[in-house]
């Protein structure tokens, strides 16, 4: 292809691009561009994001010569890709940052509606800018989650275009910055197999290939490197935030909290017996989950949410961002009440903090107890949501998202 002709294909795609935002600049566009202004206002000014303040460190280390020798030691070494980024502008970390995370969230609420697949519309980003208003406003812009969150909402969505090579892609970009997208290769090569009637073994190449990249950078340039988000993970106990940190206040007595891993932790007897059977009741169950897709009884969308929220309710860490991993999938099905009530107990923790530490009513304890107490409702909230929309999706597997997906229907 010669200069001209790739210009101006350029130029059209570009045209292609400003036109579909003036379409849906009213009802998508300026809703996410005021959900940004707010999260970056207060992540900015008010939070003083930890993470940001990481992120930044870690690219400004491995910029210095010998040049990629200090990796990120808590998160896949690729993701130092995107904490470079906010370098690439002239001004300060957390602001550079907070424009890229509205670049990426302005192209994730846009490709609902041009997806031309049933349930991803308007209407359902207008559902996820609802989802991420009330939950996640407080972190959007201060944590990188979004990026890996769009991939592998991306991935879906190629596949449900049946662009299996495009879905791959997303999958494997978004397993290399945050891990979580690989619990969608089963479900990606179930879904090719069933639509092509053959079982498309070139698939795992992509797996095999994304995590030889995920160990390549660590063992190239910084080796300390490479066991260290296993061992981060490995090694921590359960957080407050965590179904069994939660469940762990049944053994108040001997309840008690440690900092640690940039966290608040449990450490009572409970909650590490707990943490093992949930993890272990989680991998069965997204087996189950995967199983069921294959004998036909559940959508690929509908394997995609069941799995990720088994991953994230019954994992060691329940942080507040890991809650925006299900948003986008949330948001291709109606509104629900408890899914609701649980991204308003997912933002309520910082007035709350903030109450208590500016009035000092609490005492440390209580202050943690009440905390460790909310996020166990939020899980508990997400987790009767999700069996409620479980048993309608999978009592009819014909039932598509749009049939459920009224903006105006809420279910409890």
């Amino acid at each position: 292809m010669d200069r001209a002709a790739l210009r101006s294909r350029l130029v059209g795609r570009t045209e292609d691009v400003a036109s579909e935002l003036r379409r849906q600049w009213r009802p998508v566009v300026a809703p996410t561009l005021v959900l940004w202004v707010i999260a970056a206002f207060v992540g900015g000014l008010y939070l003083k994001s930890f993470d940001i303040q990481e992120y930044g460190q870690y690219a400004h280390a491995a910029l210095h010569s010998p040049l990629l020798r200090h990796l990120p030691h808590e998160y896949p070494a690729p993701a130092l890709a995107v904490f470079l980024l906010p370098l690439l502008l002239p001004f300060a970390y957390p602001w550079a940052f907070a424009v890229f995370v509205g670049v990426v969230l302005v192209f994730l609420t846009t490709s609902f509606e041009t997806s031309g697949v049933p349930g991803m519309d308007a209407e359902g980003a207008g559902r996820l800018i609802a989802y991420l208003a009330l939950g996640e406003v407080m972190v959007l812009t201060a944590r990188f989650d979004i990026f890996a969150v769009a991939a592998a909402f991306w991935a879906l969505r190629a596949a449900r275009q049946e662009r299996w090579s495009a879905a791959w892609t997303w999958s494997s970009v978004g397993f290399l910055l945050k891990l979580f997208p690989a619990v969608l290769w089963p479900a990606l090569l179930i879904a090719e197999w069933r639509q092509t009637g053959r079982v498309p073994y070139r698939r795992i190449y992509w797996m095999v290939g994304s995590v030889v990249a995920i160990v390549a950078l660590p063992v190239l340039f910084d080796r300390s490197a490479l066991t260290t988000v296993l061992d981060y993970y490995v090694h921590r106990p359960p957080e407050i935030g965590s179904v069994a940190g939660g469940l762990s206040l049944l053994d108040w007595h001997h309840w008690n909290i440690v900092v640690s891993f940039h966290s608040m932790n449990t450490t009572n007897s409970l909650a590490r017996t707990l943490a093992p059977l949930l993890q272990l009741a989680g991998v069965t169950g997204i087996v189950w989950v995967w199983w069921l897709q294959a004998r036909d009884r559940l959508t690929l969308e509908a394997t995609c949410l069941a799995s990720l929220t088994l991953l994230v309710l019954t994992a060691k860490v329940g942080s507040i961002q890991y809650f925006m991993w299900l948003m986008p999938f949330w948001a291709l099905y109606r509104f629900r009440i408890s899914w609701l009530l649980a991204c308003v107990a997912n933002t309520v923790v910082f007035p709350f903090t903030v109450w208590a530490e500016q009035f000092g009513h609490l005492s440390s304890h209580a202050y943690t107890m009440a905390l460790t107490s909310t996020y166990l409702a939020r899980d508990l909230l997400v987790a009767v949501g999700t069996w409620g929309w479980f048993r309608e999706v999978s009592r009819a597997v014909d039932v598509s998202p749009t049939s459920t997906a009224g903006i105006g229907d809420v279910a409890n």
